[in-house]
């Protein structure tokens, strides 16, 4: 491998003058003319991730959600992505040392929405899809609370309930099924669905990696991993994690096998690395931990690949939750003795605590990003504070409703959880966040009552250009979504 290190550069920090994007366009428009048979053609590589194909080729339909293998696939898939795009680069006079950008929304006001040269509908341009959310492509920028890292890169652990990376999975390819890492959930799930919206590709795994947006969004997913790992953290050492072996394609269309020692490490395993590697720019302040987590060790990490604690059941919703677009408020009942059974059992006065959102259903595929909130203030008005314009002074305040927010609700996968391939039986999306220190905090304020807990939900909505009206009037009705439990535990 070449001792030159690529540097992959957040899309919003090129210059005017900056070949970057016009390589890539160029690239593209390259692979777009290539036999969809062809493993370095623009089709197959999309396919590879997902494709609506009734009879798709082989190595194509791989990709890795709601699974502990989610980061080093797309890793994996990203990297020989790269270097298929930078050979056609080369081959048409570009610079040698093409690299991948990022599009990182969280650093929020300008940044926060597509950049221009994927929004221009000039004839020809291959960065432009018309298949994406309304607004998107009129330059609306993203709900900050869609494209924060906090809650990801805040957690301690790579694999469990409500940690960085996602659960162990028992097998390949059991798309959106299994436990769904903190990274997956956003900023990657939630940046999907608004991308996308109910028509667009980017909600969608079998149509998303058409969209040349989507190599920048994993570009800056891929980024954030580096940052977790560079912060002090640790990936799975487990032999199911490290020795599971991928299928992609190199640059001259030859098969190659990955596994994930060979993809830990992006400067000496891969060759490339990040002009930043830190979390964010401007985002709202996490609270601290509880004292009651454990602190991090190398040793401690190594054990948490599974729950700390095993889950007890304290409280759960008695009837299905509609969402249909608007605001909705379910009232989760803390069973007493079942709480008071939980902590004799796990041994402490201050377990983990973990909400969970079972068996997501949906008709059709909705395109709203609902952020969950657990007892929000009843003056709060999220819904306004998350489409109001971005900028670094006023997202730098933690708020009272962005210390109720504890993670969001996407519909990315949706289609494929309800009609699964191969032998997978129909199911719902699940998701699991870790409550225990908004729950602390608000035990400190008053807020928190043993006895029940209110978890809202609301949408978030695109920032629109000054002067414009918010994106999405008009727009088709929301298809309905049901949540069949919502669940609390202690661990």
């Amino acid at each position: 491998m070449s001792t030159q290190v690529f540097v992959r550069r957040e899309v919003g920090s090129l210059k005017a003058d900056d070949q970057t994007l016009a390589a890539y366009a160029e690239a593209v428009k390259v692979m777009q003319g290539r036999a969809a048979s062809d493993p370095t053609s623009w089709a197959f590589q999309a396919a590879i991730h997902g494709t609506l194909a009734g009879a798709p080729l082989a190595g194509q339909n791989q990709c890795q959600h709601a699974t502990w293998f989610f980061v080093s696939w797309h890793r994996m898939f990203v990297f020989q992505f790269e270097r298929i795009v930078r050979a056609a680069v080369i081959a048409a006079g570009g610079p040698s040392d093409w690299a991948l950008p990022y599009w990182n929304p969280e650093l929020g006001g300008a940044r926060a929405a597509i950049p221009a040269a994927f929004r221009s509908p000039t004839t020809g341009n291959p960065l432009y899809v018309a298949e994406r959310a309304p607004g998107i492509n009129a330059g609306h920028a993203l709900p900050r609370l869609a494209t924060t890292s906090r809650n990801a890169i805040s957690r301690p652990s790579f694999s469990g309930a409500a940690e960085f990376g996602g659960g162990p999975t028992a097998a390949l390819f059991q798309h959106f099924q299994g436990p769904t890492g903190q990274l997956e959930a956003t900023p990657h799930n939630a940046v999907h669905g608004v991308v996308g919206g109910q028509s667009g590709w980017m909600n969608d795994p079998d149509t998303a990696a058409q969209d040349p947006i989507f190599w920048l969004h994993h570009s800056n997913i891929d980024r954030l991993w580096a940052v977790w790992t560079g912060s002090g953290h640790s990936n799975p050492t487990d032999p199911r994690w490290l020795g599971q072996r991928f299928r992609f394609f190199d640059q001259s269309g030859q098969p190659v096998t990955m596994t994930a020692p060979q993809v830990l490490d992006t400067v000496a395993d891969l060759g490339y690395t990040y002009d930043q590697l830190v979390s964010a720019g401007p985002t709202i302040a996490p609270v601290t931990p509880p004292p009651a987590q454990p602190s991090l060790t190398p040793a401690a990490v190594r054990m948490s690949d599974q729950m700390r604690h095993d889950p007890e059941l304290v409280g759960a919703l008695a009837r299905p939750l509609t969402l249909t677009g608007d605001t909705a408020r379910a009232d989760v009942a803390i069973d007493a003795r079942a709480a008071a059974d939980a902590l004799t059992r796990l041994a402490t006065a201050t377990p983990r605590i973990l909400l969970e959102i079972h068996h997501v259903r949906a008709q059709g595929r909705p395109g709203t990003v609902y952020g969950v909130y657990v007892n929000l203030p009843a003056a709060a008005t999220p819904a306004a504070d998350s489409s109001a314009p971005a900028t670094p002074a006023a997202e730098a305040v933690e708020t009272a409703e962005d210390a109720a927010h504890v993670g969001n609700l996407s519909f990315f996968g949706i289609k494929r959880a309800q009609a699964p391939g191969g032998d997978q039986q129909p199911h719902g999306l699940s998701l699991t966040f870790d409550i225990t220190a908004v729950s602390q905090a608000q035990r400190a304020g008053g807020q928190w009552d043993d006895r029940s807990v209110a978890v809202t939900f609301v949408p978030l909505s695109l920032i629109p250009p000054s002067g414009e009206q918010p994106a999405g009037s008009g727009s088709a009705v929301e298809p309905p979504a049901t949540i069949g439990a919502i669940s609390l535990f202690y661990a």
